[in-house]
């Protein structure tokens, strides 16, 4: 996925000038005001601890052929994250889950023409299904204890997710209630750690 390169403003179709908008070079359009601020992406990633067991997925495809990580994809316009974990497991692996708390954030800022990404971990809950690989993402699956974890070509990232899914460190929860602006938007809040007692 490379940044888009805008010559001409995608709301009202005239040329675009290149101007030092926030301390950086951007495209603006004088028409209707419209600035590309950057190009961006948001990933989510699911932990799901089931009976003693984690959820490994092995990639079928680059980048990363072969490697063992956690479930996970990339969140669709208008889709909260907390949804698109959900989709993204089931998708890959024809299991019901519940995300439970906010783990982690991987931020990998855009170099050599790629666009800003953001990967957003969840610790899942399992709900219900047998685990099937959809054939085409998805080369295996399964779940692991940790010591059959320890031979397998696994991601840094999701070795990483698993120490921190281990440890009884607080997570984000999502909070409802809360007046924002935005009908999609949602805020997580710390846990207390009573909860997690």
């Amino acid at each position: 996925m490379h940044p888009h390169s805008y010559r001409f403003c995608p709301h009202c179709g005239h040329s675009l000038k290149t101007e030092r908008l926030g301390g950086q070079p951007r495209e603006r359009c004088e028409t209707c005001g419209f600035v590309h601020w950057g190009d961006f992406t948001v990933g989510v990633g699911g932990v799901l601890w089931h009976q003693g067991k984690i959820l490994l997925v092995q990639r079928a495809q680059n980048p990363g052929q072969g490697m063992w990580t956690i479930p996970g994809g990339y969140v669709e316009q208008g889709e909260r994250i907390e949804d698109a974990i959900i989709r993204e497991i089931r998708e890959e692996t024809h299991l019901e889950t519940k995300a439970l708390s906010l783990i982690g954030v991987r931020d990998r800022p855009g170099e050599d023409g790629r666009p800003h990404d953001l990967y957003v971990i969840f610790l899942m809950c399992y709900l219900s299904g047998e685990p099937t690989s959809d054939e085409n993402e998805i080369a295996d699956l399964g779940f692991f204890t940790p010591d059959e974890t320890r031979n397998m070509p696994i991601a840094s990232l999701t070795l990483s997710m698993l120490e921190v899914a281990a440890a009884p460190l607080p997570g984000f929860e999502p909070v409802s209630g809360v007046k924002m602006i935005g009908n999609l938007s949602q805020l997580y809040r710390c846990l207390s750690w009573d909860k997690l007692g």
